[in-house]
């Protein structure tokens, strides 16, 4: 649980909710040429922008896994917060961070005289407006428009008659993305109808609302998705079967927590992409 509470909390205290933009700096400045990336999905923007500018990058399980990013300085383990003495150590020309998550940290680079960027992402065209961002500040930037476009091509149907989808993040509490949430414009961006998307009330995580077991039995999706940060899906699944009588088991699927509920990286929004076109 206190794993769940952190994944969740991290997306959407950082990633979700606003617009890319730049923290004490204007935006307008000399083209930058050492990057140093805080977060996994702005290391994947910015290596795939130019992976020459890219010198520090958040040492995390998509990162460590990448060999794009061998001989690179980790600036942070794990969970842990990004170390300062370790970015100023490298001598960077930006550093790009998540807005909330890395507040504290970015702060205190720009006290510093370093220059910073925070992005959120909780909607794809706020994965569209970081990637500009970045094109616009990086040097020798390289458009990777096409590249996004081609992780999750658009699928177009009518908003009644798209494959009903619920997803389902987390046990206790059971969230469920709304319309403002990263998960919520990947099922609109492929013509897949969202289960809770007009459905009233919210919760402590900004973008999603709490199902109860009332709420469970209320909906009537076609497809139901789950994603178990403790990895016994199979389990959490067999708890929900009750609540959907006329699902067979074959309409449950789970589904991983990068991509799907927070972007995580380009690789893994291209697997959660594959995986809804084929519901």
């Amino acid at each position: 649980m206190r794993r769940w509470t952190f994944l969740v909390s991290c997306l959407l205290s950082l990633n979700f909710s606003g617009q890319a933009f730049a923290q004490g700096n204007d935006i307008r400045v000399e083209k930058v040429r050492r990057v140093v990336a805080l977060s996994s999905l702005s290391a994947d923007l910015v290596v795939s922008i130019n992976p020459d500018v890219l010198i520090g990058v958040p040492g995390t399980s998509l990162t460590n896994k990448d060999p794009r990013y061998s001989g690179l300085k980790r600036v942070s383990n794990g969970r842990s917060q990004p170390s300062v003495e370790l970015i100023l150590a490298l001598n960077p020309d930006l550093v790009v961070g998540a807005e909330g998550f890395h507040s504290r940290v970015l702060n205190a680079l720009n006290k510093l005289g370093v220059n910073t960027l925070a992005v959120k992402v909780n909607r794809w065209d706020r994965l569209e407006e970081a990637s500009r961002t970045l094109e616009n500040r990086i040097v020798n930037a390289g458009s990777i428009d096409s590249q996004l476009s081609k992780l999750c091509p658009t699928q177009t149907s009518s908003k009644t008659s798209g494959t009903s989808v619920l997803i389902l993040a987390g046990v206790s509490p059971k969230l469920s993305p709304g319309q403002q949430s990263w998960s919520g414009s990947l099922l609109d961006r492929l013509g897949l109808v969202n289960s809770t998307k007009g459905l009233p009330g919210s919760s402590e995580f900004s973008g999603y609302i709490t199902m109860s077991n009332e709420r469970l039995l209320a909906v009537k999706p076609e497809k139901v998705l789950v994603v178990n940060p403790s990895g016994d899906s199979e389990q959490t699944v067999r708890s929900l079967i009750p609540f959907f009588p006329g699902l067979k088991a074959s309409d449950f699927k789970a589904m991983e927590y990068y991509g799907l509920i927070n972007p995580g990286s380009l690789s893994s929004i291209q697997k959660a992409c594959t995986a809804l076109s084929s519901l």
